[in-house]
C-alpha cells in the first residue's frame, strides 16, 4: 500500500543508524533556518583601524572631495561584527597647499575622517581623537599630510597609497549585528579558581589583539561591562607590553582590557622598564605613553 509523504515517511541516515522522524525534521530544521542578528551597542571612541585606498597627493585631490579607506581588522562587540574587515570608510579634503607647484615649501594636503560602513550599512561618523573634542571644527580632528613620496620623477606631498591610520567612532551607536564570533583563542588562561589572599590575579582580563577582540579567556556570554579600549605607545617604538605580567603585544598598540587594576610594564632590551600601575574604568579610553631611559 503507498503511503502519502509526510513527516512517518522522513527517515535519514547518519553512520550505520536511522534518525527518528521528528529528529530528523529537527536535523533539517537546523540547516535551513537563519540565525537571527542581535541587536549590540558600539560605544563612542571605538577604535577603528584603516588603510588609505589610493595615493593622495596635492595633485590628485581638491578642495571637498571624498577619500576612501578599506577597514583592515574586524570590530566586535561581545563576540559580535558591528564593522567587517574590508568595509570602506571615507574621508573628506579640507584643503591642498602647494598643487602645481613642486618647489613649494608649504605643499600639503588636509583631510578629516567623516564615517565608515557598518555590518547593517549604517555610516557610522568618525574622528581623529579617541575622545570628543571640545570644538566640532577643532583642527585637532584633521590630518595633515606633507611627506614626500618617493618613486616618482615630480616631488609630490601627500600619503601613499595602504598608509595607516586610526580613527574612532564619534558616538554611541545601536548595530543589528548578524555575525557571532565564540571563543576567539588568545594566550590568556580562562577564569580560574580564586586566588588564595596575596597572590597575584591571573591576568583573564587582557586582550592580545587589537581593539576589536573581546576580553581573554571569555566567550560572549561570559562578558560583563564592555573593555576599555587601551592605548600603548613608547618613546622608543618597538617596545614589549606587559599586563600582569603577560606579555600581549608591542607599542604602537591599542589593546582591549578590562575594567580593574592592572599591573603595566613596558620594557625593551637595552633599556630601564617602565613600570605602573593602572585602574580601568568599563568602556573608557585611556592612554599610556611610556618614555623609557637607557641602562
Amino acid at each position: 500500500m503507498h503511503r502519502p509523504y509526510g513527516m512517518n515517511s522522513i527517515r535519514v541516515r547518519r553512520g550505520n543508524r536511522y534518525l527518528s522522524p521528528l529528529a530528523a525534521f529537527s536535523l533539517l530544521s537546523l540547516m535551513v533556518i537563519p540565525v537571527w542578528g542581535a541587536q549590540v551597542r558600539v560605544r563612542d571612541g571605538q577604535a577603528v583601524r584603516l588603510k588609505l585606498r589610493n595615493i593622495l597627493t596635492t595633485e590628485n585631490v581638491q578642495t571637498g572631495d571624498s577619500i576612501d579607506f578599506d577597514v583592515t581588522e574586524d570590530i566586535l562587540v561581545s563576540g559580535h561584527v558591528v564593522i567587517a574587515k574590508g568595509a570602506t570608510a571615507h574621508g573628506k579634503i579640507l584643503d591642498v597647499k602647494g598643487a602645481g607647484k613642486p618647489k613649494a615649501k608649504d605643499a600639503e594636503v588636509i583631510f578629516q575622517f567623516t564615517t565608515v560602513h557598518a555590518v547593517d550599512n549604517q555610516d557610522i561618523p568618525l574622528r581623529l581623537a579617541p575622545s570628543k573634542l571640545r570644538k566640532a571644527k577643532s583642527s585637532e580632528n584633521q590630518v595633515v599630510e606633507r611627506s614626500p613620496i618617493p618613486g616618482y620623477p615630480s616631488r609630490l606631498i601627500g600619503a601613499e597609497k595602504g598608509k595607516d591610520y586610526v580613527a574612532y567612532t564619534d558616538g554611541s551607536f545601536e548595530i543589528k549585528a548578524s555575525e557571532a564570533i565564540v571563543g576567539v583563542p588568545t594566550p590568556a588562561a580562562a577564569p580560574a579558581a580564586p586566588a588564595s589572599p596575596g597572590s597575584q590575579p591571573a591576568p583573564t582580563s587582557v586582550a592580545t589583539t587589537p581593539a576589536s577582540v573581546p576580553a581573554a579567556g571569555l566567550t560572549p556570554t561570559d562578558l560583563g561591562p564592555e573593555p576599555a579600549s587601551v592605548e600603548f605607545s613608547s618613546t622608543p617604538d618597538g617596545a614589549d607590553i606587559l599586563i600582569d605580567g603577560t606579555f600581549v603585544g608591542s607599542t604602537p598598540s591599542t589593546l582591549r582590557v578590562t575594567a580593574g587594576r592592572h599591573a603595566i610594564e613596558i620594557r625593551m632590551a637595552g633599556y630601564r622598564s617602565w613600570n605602573r600601575s593602572m585602574i580601568v574604568d568599563p568602556e573608557s579610553q585611556p592612554t599610556v605613553r611610556a618614555t623609557l631611559v637607557k641602562d
